[in-house]
């Protein structure tokens, strides 16, 4: 059976419309119960991370001892695009990115397999730990706070973890509690007395702290399990272990010559909130779960805890990614609800009534059939996915208004209702599939983008498909049937002259757009020139740099935050007196600029002991740093910008003496991951590329727009430098043996690890605070391999030296990078990155001998660009493919395709007038731009050639063709642009990542008009030319 027999069957039948109608309704109810709701598509990022302790070591000792030899073995992993690892303090951290679509599982397997064959690390750091990054997303956090012991909420945060996970919910991870331990301290005089090292101690502990099976005793016909119990759970039970006997029979005890206690892990990072103590849980759903529906579960069993709780503990839930999908998805649902309506009127006044009333009604059928279609394809609805669907409102309104207008104008003709409703769709059938497929292969390639970008736009391309296919099957197999009942309802009706405005419309195309498009026709090249001339002038508009570039824009975010770092060494409770600064600045500002308390911050925290807020970065640990972050009110409800706050808040933090760094900074959401500036400086010694990032960071910090300018190497602690003697190694010390004996007594030494309320607990047994300082180091005694003991100072020169906090590395090579955010509003990353690199890169590049590079989003820009590239080729050559198998013609399609260009002229101004910066999302709109505008092009060359066929000139077809194509181009032309006017106009804050799209199509499309009516029958006319050149050449030459 025939595609026109089907049509046929469908237009004749009485009710198998309706059915296909309500089959289509059906799926898109069933795909609403199925889609997840979330802000953006989903996306992975293809990474491994390993992580190594080594307490007490070095950023020097980590990265020569842990990272060289990790490094040696990731590098060559199969499908490993880089690896990026960072050597802190006491700590290694290895990133490993893989190529996209790698199989990460075998990646895992062999990253597992590389680590296990390193026999080079040091005997005393702690087993590898390697993770797979799992694509969890963000449901919300929450914060336990009150006037209460910390031990006691980490107990309520277990609890709660628990609880959530037992929900359903599928990562709940506890941040900000500090693990606990029973320190050990032993005065250095009481191990001398006793003639025992650290070592002695905690392997005495270790032997006498245990639970052991003793095997099985039978009696009988029964057996018995035998065990002994010892293990020592807490402080007092390990100050009770018996460390020696005297010769008089006297027991000694841990007690009785150390210090035994439960403290906090030193250096980890905790929470505070408005000076109390706190702790955070982050909670992670999987893709399979919609995000408001977990966002209600989680705050209904919020609401039930803490109506069990004291009042002075308070669970704050914030961070909600529910509460930005439902402000997004709302303002485009709204939006696109508004579209429709302008859509509505635009048909009404074009169209009779009862047709457009079935024009109309193929919206929401489409749409529907759409959404079941995303269903199956395990698509979500986002912001993407929803703007493909308002933009896909005038694809499904164009096939309709196609057909209809066409089956309208034969019933005026005088064709009965049935045949001028199958005769419109047989007609249409092959112009609407050819504009069908190449706006499908214009969209398409946008699958091939293979970069971060290319995950996010993916579901922008599925989505256009599936509505033009669910488009043509509503157009061809149920709009016919409607047509026919609906001129033949017109038929049963009193008869009407046409109205007013079809009245002055007929007159308007009859009299003074056809004496324009003689004119255009007869004066073809000018009409060309002047067509190049916009072309001309929008290049010139990008070039002079009036309308910029940005590639990924990103809305206001409602989250900055502060990062502090005093100078290495200092105490805790010093970031802590600065980080109840950074809270108090933060809420004054509040009460000074915003009006009271909750007008401007919805939720602060404290977080000391780490940096927070850089995504995908490892963060800096110790005591000396700490950042606090604050969640402000949505964007739409406070007056005040995310950029105001920042300076202000900037200005008003009185720093503590020792201060070293203050950065303030925007916490990007949302996009892909990358810093908005990132300068790489490789190839020169760390203290170098210090110089050399320190006079950048300066450069940066006064450009406009610019602000959290940091760089990630932080001076670190100072540090004491042994140096083995020829006394030393006379009497038999290596510097292994020497480092290993010091830092047993200063790190202090591992008695015993056991599980208790659901952590790890470590006894760790050291010297008693006043042994471990520097004068402490001077009077330490080391033990010689024969047993005697020696004075450090008769062993090792001791000399001080200023190190880094932390040492990054990509693949193999130290680098350094110099971060900031832009304020999209003041400036673009194209223009900054353009300035810093014309006055300040050249030269340090010249005077540091330093290698600079940009990385982060610019990374990711040119690997989209790209791919856009190759994608945009890919869509033309398609398009041209499709073009020329419809019209049997080379040349034909050149002419068609030659609107594709001057969308970009339309989208120039528009971004100019509405002030937008091009980015990565209008040059998309460009691809879906040029599929719309060839298929009217199409339509219209189509009917010319139909004209030609019959026997008319080609000036006389052009005049028919453009005369019978106003109409629908026009209606087409003004749907699709009213349908994304409200979008257009939106005020929301929300609405500026998309917003660009529609300004590309809105006024790519206005132009449209022109250039399907006058520009390509002016190219048509100049093809002509031509061809008649060739012909008389050809007679003059046969003469």
């Amino acid at each position: 059976m025939t595609s026109r027999t089907i049509m046929e069957s469908f237009t004749q039948h009485k009710v198998a419309a309706n059915l296909l109608m309500i089959l289509m309704l059906l799926s898109g109810i069933w795909g609403l119960s199925q889609l997840n709701r979330q802000l953006m598509p989903d996306f992975t990022l293809e990474l491994i991370t390993v992580d190594i302790s080594w307490p007490g070591a070095s950023p020097r000792d980590v990265e020569a001892n842990l990272l060289e030899a990790l490094e040696d073995e990731l590098r060559f992993i199969e499908s490993a695009d880089r690896v990026d690892s960072t050597a802190f303090e006491g700590r290694a951290s290895a990133v490993v990115t893989f190529e996209d679509g790698a199989d990460l599982a075998k990646g895992l397997t062999d990253i597992q397999s590389a680590v296990a064959r390193i026999t080079t690390f040091p005997t005393d750091s702690e087993r590898p730990v390697i993770s797979q990054v799992l694509p969890n997303e963000l449901v919300g956090r929450l914060e336990l706070s009150g006037p209460f012991p910390e031990k006691a909420l980490k107990i309520l945060a277990q609890q709660v973890r628990n609880d959530l996970l037992d929900l359903g919910l599928a990562q709940v991870e506890i941040n900000g509690a500090r693990d606990t331990e029973i320190w050990v301290d032993v005065p250095e005089t009481e191990l001398r007395r006793l003639d025992m090292s650290l070592n002695d101690v905690a392997e005495r502990i270790g032997a006498e702290s245990i639970d052991l099976p003793a095997g099985q005793v039978f009696s009988g016909n029964v057996s018995r399990q035998i065990r002994s119990e010892g293990l020592a759970r807490n402080a007092a039970e390990v100050g009770d272990i018996e460390i020696m006997s005297t010769d008089t029979g006297e027991k000694l005890k841990l007690k009785d010559i150390a210090k035994v206690y439960e403290a906090f892990e030193e250096g980890s990072a905790s929470h505070l909130v408005q000076g109390d103590s706190s702790i955070g849980i982050i909670i992670k759903r999987s893709r399979g779960i919609d995000s408001l529906t977990a966002q209600r579960k989680v705050e209904a069993y919020i609401a039930g805890l803490q109506a069990e709780l004291p009042s002075t503990l308070k669970v704050s839930m914030f961070d909600i990614a529910a509460d930005m999908v439902r402000e997004r998805l709302s303002m485009l649902l709204w939006n696109g609800f508004v579209g429709l309506v302008l859509v509505l009127i635009v048909l009404y006044i074009f169209l009779n009534g009862r047709t457009a009333f079935w024009v109309a009604a193929g919206i929401p059928v489409a749409i529907f059939a759409t959404i079941g279609g995303m269903a199956i394809f395990g698509l979500s609805l986002n912001m993407i996915s929803m703007f493909a669907i308002i933009m896909g409102l005038g694809i499904i309104v164009d096939d309709a208004i196609v057909v209809s207008e066409h089956a309208e104008f034969l019933h005026r003709q005088g064709a009965s209702p049935a045949d001028a409703a199958l005769r419109a769709a047989k007609v249409m059938s092959l112009p609407v599939l050819a504009a069908s497929i190449t706006t499908i292969a214009a969209f398409s390639p946008i699958l091939t983008m293979g970069s971060t970008v290319g995950m996010i736009l993916r579901e922008l391309p599925i989505t256009i498909i599936l509505i033009i296919i669910a488009s043509l099957i509503e157009c061809f197999l149920v709009l016919p049937m409607h047509l026919r009942g609906a001129l033949e309802a017109i038929d049963r009706g009193p008869k009407k002259g046409p109205s007013k405005f079809h009245l002055a419309f007929n007159r308007f195309r009859d009299t003074r757009f056809s004496v324009i498009s003689e004119f255009s026709f007869a004066n073809r090249y000018s009409t060309i020139t002047a067509t190049f001339c916009l072309f001309i002038l929008g290049i010139l508009m990008m070039a002079s740099g009036r309308v910029g570039f940005d590639f990924f824009p990103s809305p206001e975010t409602d989250y900055i935050a502060v990062n502090i770092a005093l100078s290495p060494g200092s105490g805790r409770d010093v970031t802590e007196s600065m980080l109840l600064e950074a809270e108090r600045a933060a809420y004054a500002i509040e009460e000074r600029l915003g009006g009271g308390n909750g007008s401007l911050i919805s939720f602060g925290f404290g977080s000391l002991g780490t940096s927070v807020g850089r995504s995908n970065d490892s963060p800096m640990l110790g005591d000396y740093v700490g950042g606090y972050t604050v969640e402000l009110m949505p964007s739409d409800l406070r007056e005040m910008r995310t950029s105001d706050f920042i300076s202000a808040w900037e200005d008003e933090i009185r720093p503590v003496p020792g201060v070293e760094a203050l950065t303030v900074f925007e916490v990007n959401v949302a996009g892909p991951p990358g810093k908005d500036l990132d300068v790489r400086l490789s190839g020169a010694p760390l203290d170098v590329m210090k110089a050399a990032a320190m006079e950048v960071r300066t450069a940066v910090a006064r450009i406009p727009g610019v602000n959290g300018v940091s760089d990630n190497l932080p001076y670190g602690m100072e540090e004491y430098v042994l140096d083995l003697t020829p006394e030393g190694r006379a009497m038999g010390f290596t510097t292994e043996s020497v480092a290993r004996q010091i830092r047993n007594t200063f790190e202090g030494a591992i008695a015993k690890r056991f599980s208790r309320d659901q952590e790890e607990i470590l006894v760790r047994v050291r010297l008693a605070s006043d042994d471990r300082s520097i004068n402490g180091l001077r009077g330490i005694y080391l033990q010689v391999p024969n047993g005697r003991e020696v004075p450090l100072t008769e062993v090792v020169t001791l000399r001080s030296q200023v190190g880094f906090s932390q040492i990054r590395r990509e693949n193999g090579l130290r680098e350094v990078a110099v971060t900031a955010s832009i304020d999209q509003q003041v400036t673009t990353i194209n223009e900054v990155a353009s300035l810093i690199n014309g006055l300040v890169l050249e030269r340090v590049r010249a005077e540091y001998g330093v290698n600079a590079e940009f990385k982060g989003k610019a990374v990711e820009q040119a690997g989209a660009m790209g791919d856009f590239s190759i994608a945009l080729l890919l869509a033309l050559s398609v398009i041209y493919i499709v073009l020329a198998w419809v019209f049997s013609s080379y040349s034909t399609p050149l002419i068609i395709m030659a609107v594709i260009p001057f969308g970009f002229v339309g989208a120039v101004f528009g971004h100019y007038i509405m002030g937008f910066a091009l980015n990565i999302f209008s040059l998309q709109a460009l691809m879906g731009l040029a599929g719309i505008m060839v298929n009217d092009s199409i339509v219209l060359v189509m009917t010319i050639k139909r004209e030609m066929a019959a026997g008319s000139s080609l000036s006389e077809a052009v005049l028919v063709g453009t005369k019978e194509r106003l109409r629908p181009v026009i209606m087409t032309t003004t749907t699709t642009v009213v349908g994304l006017l409200p979008i257009l106009f939106e005020t929301s804050q929300q609405a500026q990542l998309i917003q660009p799209l529609a300004v590309t199509l809105v006024f790519g499309l206005l132009l449209s008009p022109f250039l399907v009516l006058f520009y390509v029958p002016a190219l048509l006319g100049v093809g002509a030319d031509i061809k008649s050149l060739r012909g008389g050449k050809r007679v003059m030459q046969a003469g």
